[in-house]
């Protein structure tokens, strides 16, 4: 998963047409109308490009660069790397929009359900294991879907509705499609009392994982995000809403939010701010 692209290496532009809207980790989630970019492509139209690499195109060639759910797999060095990088390749008053996990809406999450256990019965500890899981698991995991995994793979999935109300419908397709693999596969659902008993892996397999980009090297909340937005050149961040965008027709793009404006990652953080 860690090759470099041929034109990360080579420091080339792409031979394609270059589109004015640039999805930066785009994963499966992308538009014919931008050029979309990943270490691993999803599909024919996605560039291969690793991002810890000087992006491989030319200055001021951009409207808008959006990353959701990028910059907190890259250590804190390398997410101020890439922002500098969008900003060179946006145009003056080219809008950079960045979406992360909300760390302050998962802390407050946590703390209320901390709050709620002494009087909240069996149910409260449940919401409370899961907020702690929600909180840490992206950062220490060692293997491929860590505590969560183990977590959605149980029949009756604990407090099902507080994941789903956080995560959203990805939460939702993956709880289901693990429940088809054991259907298929024939095997048991793990028991609610085995949850945090995932073992970490060999030493080489977690080396192995590490260097996938699963786990999270950093968090950040809306000050601390537009703080590295400004140190990185841009100006007036502001947090903004799924389906709220100063990019030209963001919404019609489904690409934070579906036609209803339903968000696809509710626990994120939204922000936008300005290449001077």
């Amino acid at each position: 998963m860690l090759q470099l692209s041929t034109l990360a290496m080579r420091g080339r532009r792409p031979a394609a047409a270059v589109k004015p809207l640039l999805n930066l980790g785009c994963g499966r989630r992308h538009h014919p109308n931008w050029t979309n970019a990943d270490l691993v492509p999803s599909a024919a139209d996605v560039l291969a490009v690793d991002l810890r690499r000087p992006l491989p195109f030319a200055a001021a060639s951009f409207t808008a660069v959006y990353a959701s759910h990028v910059i907190e797999h890259l250590a804190p060095v390398e997410a101020d790397r890439l922002l500098r990088e969008a900003h060179r390749v946006l145009a003056p008053g080219g809008i950079v929009r960045i979406v992360v996990p909300d760390l302050e809406g998962i802390v407050r999450a946590y703390l209320g359900s901390l709050d709620a256990v002494p009087n909240g019965g069996e149910e409260a500890r449940w919401r409370h294991r899961w907020m702690t899981v929600e909180l840490l698991d992206q950062l220490v995991r060692g293997r491929s879907g860590g505590i969560m995994r183990r977590w959605w793979s149980c029949d009756p999935i604990p407090c099902r509705d507080l994941i789903e109300s956080r995560l959203g419908a990805e939460a939702t397709a993956a709880m289901t499609a693990l429940a088809g693999d054991r259907a298929r596969d024939g095997t048991a659902a793990a028991a609610p009392g085995s949850i945090l008993m995932v073992e970490p892996g060999a030493a080489r397999e977690a080396l192995r994982f590490a260097a996938r980009g699963e786990r999270h090297q950093w968090m950040y909340d809306r000050i601390s995000l537009a703080d590295m937005l400004a140190a990185t050149g841009f100006t007036a961040a502001r947090r903004v809403g799924p389906a709220e965008s100063s990019i030209p027709g963001f919404a019609g793009y489904e690409l934070d939010a579906d036609a209803e404006a339903r968000p696809h990652k509710p626990d994120s953080l939204f922000m936008e701010a300005v290449r001077p």
